[in-house]
């Protein structure tokens, strides 16, 4: 083993002294936070390095404990191998990172074909502040990774960010090696998604250090509306490589159900002032408007549209909903050009029905087409025709 039925007025009243309530994603650093806060011990298990075709790609992580364990490197027996190798590693007391390579092929009952290398990491109370360094970063939803001595020469975990401070000569890293990993360390933090690698620094050698970065979703959503449809795109787009800032004005509109794992992947925010959100909004977010109100609908789409810089304004309706929204706009001195932005209805073309799970995977499938374009690549409201321009309204939750 190398080592959303129209509303009175009266029912969509705000009240703008409530606060916002925000219930936050948890990612897997945070889970070894407050594994480390509650004292018990983990190991996290990163893929390394895959070569081939492999369930996942570098930089996927898993979190495993003595009797649970939370995200995925892959499934299957892979998956069951590394919580069998990580939970002895726990049981006897191991301290030291290590790599273990796996083919998968008949020996771990899989046949991708591929190769997987899966970094192997004890926490305990020593690697606390590198956790809590990270945590800071996370938290700021900006680009950051570590590095993590895997070879024969014992280093402590380094977290860098976009400026790679962190990295240089001391402590078991010699400028030799400070220079590769910085090179290496800049290439990941560029990408668009979490990666990972091993790196050798010195030559003829096994991989000595494994470089892990975490990188921010590159599509942020904001979702406005916790009615049936809401609900069924939330349940969906939680699962998907993106963030997810989910909103409504009801109290009781978000799953209260504890079943509802899901919600512990989303931001959710109940508030009177659902405006302010798209005014929040981080610049080229992907904005679905889908509320029990046709008149917050509007209000939300002209504020949508009046930032100008939205990867996707969408709304679930019909075209007569949209030609509707368009003469109003028009009216309130809204441009041809901004109003062409508004995709509505909103999702993917052929996936036809009106039941809210169907609704939510034509949405997903229509987000996941915007990842690699930015808002001067995206196209006009394309024109539709058939079923699928025929999207039930957003009614009140039963």
């Amino acid at each position: 083993m190398q080592s959303s039925t129209m509303l009175s007025p009266a029912c969509t009243a705000f009240t703008p002294n409530r606060p916002r309530e925000r219930k936050h994603m948890k990612s897997w650093i945070e889970d070894l936070a407050t594994r480390l806060d509650s004292g018990q011990p983990a190991v996290l298990v990163t893929v390394a390095a895959a070569r081939g075709s492999t369930p996942r790609a570098p930089g996927a992580h898993m979190v495993v404990g003595p009797r649970d364990s939370a995200g995925s490197i892959g499934g299957g027996q892979l998956e069951l191998r590394a919580i069998e190798l990580a939970r002895t590693m726990i049981a006897d007391g191991a301290t030291r990172p290590c790599v273990q390579r796996f083919p998968l092929g008949a020996s771990v009952g899989q046949c991708c074909g591929g190769v997987m290398e899966l970094a192997f990491e004890p926490i305990g109370v020593d690697t606390g502040e590198w956790v809590r360094v990270a945590l800071t970063h996370a938290g700021a939803h900006r680009p950051w990774g570590r590095v993590v001595a895997i070879g024969a020469t014992p280093a402590p975990t380094r977290v860098f960010d976009a400026h790679l401070h962190a990295l240089h000569a001391d402590a078991g890293y010699d400028a030799d090696s400070v220079r590769v990993l910085a090179e290496r360390a800049a290439t990941l933090l560029a990408g668009h998604a979490d990666g990972a690698l091993l790196a050798n620094t010195r030559p003829g050698g096994d991989a000595d250090w494994l470089l892990d970065a975490s990188v921010p979703p590159e599509l942020q959503v904001v979702l406005f509306g916790a009615g049936h449809v809401g609900c069924a795109v939330a349940r969906v787009l939680a699962r998907l490589p993106l963030r997810l800032t989910w909103v409504d004005s009801r109290d009781d509109a978000f799953p209260a159900d504890p079943a509802a794992g899901f919600m512990s992947r989303i931001d959710c925010r109940s508030t009177d002032t659902p405006l302010a959100e798209v005014s929040d909004a981080p610049s080229d977010a992907v904005f679905l408007v889908m509320t029990h109100s046709h008149a917050l609908d509007f209000d939300l789409v002209r504020a949508i549209l009046d930032r100008g810089d939205a990867r996707l304004c969408g709304m679930i309706g019909s075209n007569a909903k949209h030609e509707n929204f368009a003469r109003r706009l028009r009216a309130r001195g809204c441009s041809e050009a901004a109003i062409a932005r508004l995709h509505c209805p909103i999702g993917a073309p052929g996936i036809n029905g009106k039941e809210p799970e169907v609704v939510a995977i034509a949405v997903a499938a229509e987000l996941l087409q915007l990842r690699g374009t930015r808002f001067d690549a995206r196209p006009a409201q394309r024109r539709t025709d058939g079923t699928h321009a025929t999207q039930t309204l957003e009614g009140p939750r039963p």
